[in-house]
C-alpha cells in the first residue's frame, strides 16, 4: 500500500514537472536511461548544457568479433573507443564516455545537439524528445535526411545496476 502511495505521489509530481516549463523538462531528462540494447546512459547537467555518458555497457556479439574472444572473457575496462576518427582517442575507455551534448530549444520537451556514435566513430546532429516521465526518443541524423530513432526508458533508482556486464 505504501509503495502504491509513493508511486501515486511520484506520478503527480511528474505531472506538475511536465506542466511547469523547460527547467522542469531539463530536470525530467536527467537520470539514467536504458537503450534498446540494454546499455545505460546517464544524462546530467554539464557546462555545455546536458551531457550523456555511457554508464553501463553490455557486451555484445560485435565485441566478441572485434576482440576475437568469447563475451565472458572481455573485461569492460578493455572496451575502448576503437572506431574514433582521431587515432589519439582510440584508447579512451567506453565506460563513462560522453556521447551526447544537448541544449534546450524553444520547445521545452525537445533538446538538440550532437550525438557521438562509438560504433562508427562519427558525430551526428540529433535531438531528444521527452515522450513522458519514463521515456525519451533519441533521433540522430546524417545530412538531416538519413535519420534513426531509439526510444530509451528510465531506469528506476531501485533498479540501478552497478554491474557493467
Amino acid at each position: 500500500m505504501i509503495s502504491r502511495a509513493i508511486a501515486t505521489f511520484t506520478t503527480i509530481g511528474t505531472a506538475f514537472a511536465l506542466a511547469s516549463g523547460s527547467a522542469s523538462a531539463a530536470a525530467l531528462i536527467e537520470g539514467v536511461w536504458q537503450t534498446p540494447d540494454q546499455a545505460q546512459m546517464t544524462i546530467e547537467q554539464c557546462e555545455a548544457g546536458l551531457c550523456g555518458k555511457l554508464s553501463k555497457i553490455v557486451i555484445t556479439e560485435q565485441h566478441s568479433k572485434q576482440y576475437g574472444v568469447q563475451a565472458e572473457s572481455i573485461r569492460i575496462e578493455d572496451i575502448t573507443d576503437v572506431f574514433n576518427k582521431d587515432p589519439q582517442k582510440r584508447d579512451r575507455p567506453m565506460l563513462g564516455l560522453q556521447i551526447l551534448t544537448l541544449k534546450a530549444t524553444d520547445n521545452p520537451w525537445r533538446f538538440e545537439g550532437e550525438i557521438y556514435n562509438p560504433q562508427d566513430g562519427n558525430t551526428y546532429t540529433g535531438e531528444i524528445k521527452v515522450r513522458d516521465a519514463d521515456s525519451i526518443v533519441l533521433k540522430g541524423c546524417a545530412l538531416y535526411v538519413l535519420c534513426q530513432e531509439q526510444t530509451w526508458t528510465r531506469v528506476p533508482m531501485n533498479e540501478l545496476d552497478t554491474a557493467t556486464k
